[in-house]
C-alpha cells in the first residue's frame, strides 16, 4: 500500500469524483476507507472530519473551503 499524505489523500479523492464539494465528514470516511494515509503518531488510526478541516484550512493555496465543504482550487486539479 502506497503511503501518502493527508492533503495528497484528500486532493486525490476531490479529482477522482471531478472536484465537487465534498463535506469533511465524508472526506473522512473515505480517507479512511482508502487506507492509504497512515497517521504518525496519535492513538486514534482513524481520521476525523476535524483532521480534514484543518490540513485544508492549512493549504489554502490548494483547497477551496466553504463551511464544512471542500474542494480543489482552480488549477490545483
Amino acid at each position: 500500500v502506497e503511503r501518502v499524505t493527508l492533503h495528497e489523500e484528500i486532493a486525490d479523492i476531490l479529482r477522482e469524483r471531478g472536484n465537487k464539494w465534498m463535506g469533511t465528514k465524508e472526506l473522512a470516511s473515505l480517507v479512511n476507507a482508502r487506507g492509504r494515509y497512515i497517521k504518525k503518531r496519535g492513538n486514534s488510526p482513524t481520521v476525523t472530519d476535524f483532521q480534514i478541516h484543518g490540513r485544508t484550512k492549512n493549504y489554502p493555496q490548494l483547497f477551496e473551503r466553504e463551511g464544512s465543504r471542500v474542494r480543489l482550487k482552480d488549477g490545483a486539479s
